[in-house]
C-alpha cells in the first residue's frame, strides 16, 4: 500500500497530465487555425496530436505511479483538463498567438534582410548584364535587319537575274544541242 504522500504526488502528476493535454490541445488548435490544412492534413494532424499526447501521458504515468492506471488517474486527468480549460486556456492561447506573431515578425525581418542582401549581391551582375546585353541586343537587331535587307536586295538584283539568265542559257544550250543533233548531212 502506498503512503498518503506518494498517493498525493501521483494525483498531482495526473492533474499535471491533464494540464499538459490541455496545453497540447490548445497548441494544436492554434497551429491548425494558422496553417489551415485540408481534410487529409487535419486527419494527419489529429493522429499526430493523439500519438504525442499518448506518449506524454504514458511517460508521465510512469513517473507518477509506475504506470499503474487507476480510477483516480482518470479523474485526475479529467480534473486537470477541466481546470486548464476554465482558468488557463485563454491566457495560454494569447501567449501562443503572441509567440507565433513574434516568430512571424522575426522570419519576415530575416526574409527582408535576405532579399536586401540578394539585391546588393545581384544588382552589379544585373547592371553589368544590362550594360552588355542591351548594346549587344541592339547590335544583333541591327545586324538582323541589315542581313534581311541585303538578302532581299540580293534576291532582287543577283539571284532573280541569275535565275533568268540560267534559264535562257539552258534554252540556248538545248537549242544548240538540238540543232547539232538534228542537222542533216
Amino acid at each position: 500500500m502506498q503512503s498518503l504522500e506518494s498517493q498525493f504526488f501521483s494525483f498531482l502528476v495526473t492533474l499535471l497530465m491533464g494540464l499538459t493535454i490541455g496545453i497540447l490541445f490548445d497548441f494544436y488548435n492554434v497551429t491548425k487555425g494558422i496553417i489551415r490544412p485540408r481534410k487529409a492534413g487535419t486527419y494527419l494532424g489529429d493522429l499526430l496530436f493523439w500519438v504525442i499526447t499518448t506518449i506524454v501521458v504514458f511517460f508521465m504515468l510512469l513517473i507518477g505511479n509506475w504506470g499503474e492506471l487507476r480510477f483516480y488517474v482518470i479523474i485526475g486527468i479529467l480534473a486537470g483538463v477541466v481546470c486548464y480549460i476554465k482558468f488557463l486556456s485563454p491566457m495560454v492561447i494569447k501567449i501562443l498567438l503572441y509567440i507565433i506573431c513574434f516568430f512571424k515578425t522575426v522570419l519576415a525581418g530575416i526574409a527582408k534582410g535576405l532579399r536586401f542582401f540578394w539585391f546588393i549581391v545581384s544588382y552589379p551582375v544585373i547592371l553589368l548584364g544590362n550594360i552588355i546585353i542591351i548594346p549587344v541586343g541592339l547590335l544583333g537587331r541591327t545586324c538582323n535587319k541589315l542581313c534581311s535587307f541585303t538578302g532581299r536586295q540580293s534576291e532582287r538584283f543577283i539571284k532573280k537575274p541569275a535565275r533568268e539568265k540560267s534559264v535562257l542559257l539552258k534554252k540556248n544550250i538545248k537549242n544548240k544541242l538540238n540543232s547539232l543533233v538534228n542537222r542533216k548531212p
